[in-house]
């Protein structure tokens, strides 16, 4: 096995340094293009965002959730949903989630990835994503 290609796209390597609000449809924040060469592969992709709720509601469910979509060449590929931290006396509650995909045997050509998110649940509280926000790709073949 070898790594065949690497790409990624960076809004921030740092906490607090960005602020984007989430609402209840996709916002793009990420993309990048990689190359697969050859149809038998993995193309590993990784992507860590780091996001702060405000506002959160005493009225259950009372934690927001943020919803991460990579789509590749815009067909959804990978997604995952994180509750917010447990309501505290701090505010905001600062979180971080990472995930990884990895995609079996994708066609050989270039390729687009694109990292979505948005907040499912907007009536429990404000979701800003503040960094860091980052995602990667390999292929290993």
């Amino acid at each position: 096995m070898a790594l065949l290609d690497y790409n990624r796209s960076i809004l921030t390597n740092f906490t607090a340094s960005t602020a984007i609000v989430l609402n209840a449809f996709e916002q793009l924040i990420l993309e990048f293009g990689l190359f697969v060469e050859q149809p038998l592969n993995f193309v590993e992709l990784l992507t860590t965002v780091g996001w702060a709720v405000t506002g959160v509601s005493l009225l259950p469910p009372n934690q927001p959730i943020i919803e991460l979509s990579i789509l590749q060449d815009g067909v959804l590929v990978a997604s995952i949903n994180q509750e917010s931290i447990e309501n505290g006396e701090d505010s905001p509650l600062e979180n971080l989630t990472t995930f990884q995909a990895v995609l079996t045997n994708v066609a050989a050509g270039h390729h687009v990835y694109q990292l979505f998110a948005r907040n499912l649940q907007t009536t429990q509280g404000t979701i800003t994503i503040t960094g860091p926000a980052n995602i990667s790709g390999k292929v290993i073949s």
